[in-house]
């Protein structure tokens, strides 16, 4: 049933990613982290590496979202180049938030007596191919003939913190316990946040769609490869923990630091 919120074209867009979408829901961050799966020595180490890791991927974002508006406004795509370029100043600095829980999460484990990852060897880690797949995901809708695709970029990647945050906070604080959150600054942070900016971006990516519709092509294309991409990344960070682990699944219970 179709929602009435929508306009045709918004809801064009949602069909026909839905495919993207369905594959993410399927991907291990979803069915093993979120699902459970992992014992809370795992868990714990996943934060840890999706926070260095995650690093590389917001360190650029206001660059990108930046320099996409700019060459919307080039092109003449006034509205959405404005919207494009305010929105990047407020994705400044949140690098440093992951910085901080990469920081937190390896001083809990220190207090608790669990063996700890050299937190500068981590922070310093190579791109994994995630990483570098989702860096060239935003270059080339930047340098390419569709930098207007990067509100789709923008729409699918802030729709997973509403979409998947509450539960992914939930699962730490399951395994891990309340005071976990203190270590989650910048999920935490992304999942208050982008309902609103998920709202907008939606907005913004259904008057694009009415002004041209045969722009859908490559905004569905770009989002699912964004969504793909990160899934990738969430993946390596995943693959990174378990390499770490010494404590297998089933779950258990760790002491609190």
């Amino acid at each position: 049933m179709s929602n009435p919120s929508m306009s045709g074209s918004l809801e064009l867009y949602e069909e026909c990613v839905q495919p993207a979408r369905a594959r993410f829901a399927r991907g291990e961050w979803v069915t093993r982290v979120i699902g459970g799966e992992l014992s809370p020595d795992q868990l714990e180490l996943f934060l840890l590496c999706f926070c260095a890791l995650g690093v590389q991927m917001t360190a650029p974002v206001e660059g990108w979202i930046r320099r996409a508006g700019e060459r919307c406004l080039a092109a003449g795509l006034h509205d959405l180049g404005t919207a494009l370029v305010a929105h990047a100043r407020h994705e400044a600095g949140h690098d440093a938030m992951m910085v901080d829980d990469t920081r937190s999460l390896a001083a809990r484990r220190s207090q608790a007596g669990r063996p700890v990852p050299a937190v500068e060897t981590l922070l310093a880690h190579p791109p994994t191919p995630g990483v570098r797949r989702y860096v060239q995901v935003h270059e080339d809708v930047i340098a390419g003939p569709a930098p207007y695709a990067q509100i789709a970029i923008e729409y699918e990647i802030e729709r997973l913190s509403v979409t998947y945050g509450p539960g992914f906070i939930a699962r730490c604080v399951a395994d891990l316990g309340d005071e976990v959150k203190r270590c989650l600054s910048f999920v935490q942070d992304h999942v208050e946040l982008d309902v609103g900016h998920t709202k907008f971006n939606a907005r913004k990516l259904d008057q694009f769609l009415r002004q041209r519709p045969g722009a859908l092509d490559d905004l569905v294309a770009t989002g699912s490869e964004a969504l793909a991409a990160y899934d990738q990344f969430l993946a390596d960070a995943l693959a990174l923990a378990l390499g770490m682990s010494t404590v297998e699944a089933p779950t258990r219970r760790l002491a609190s630091c």
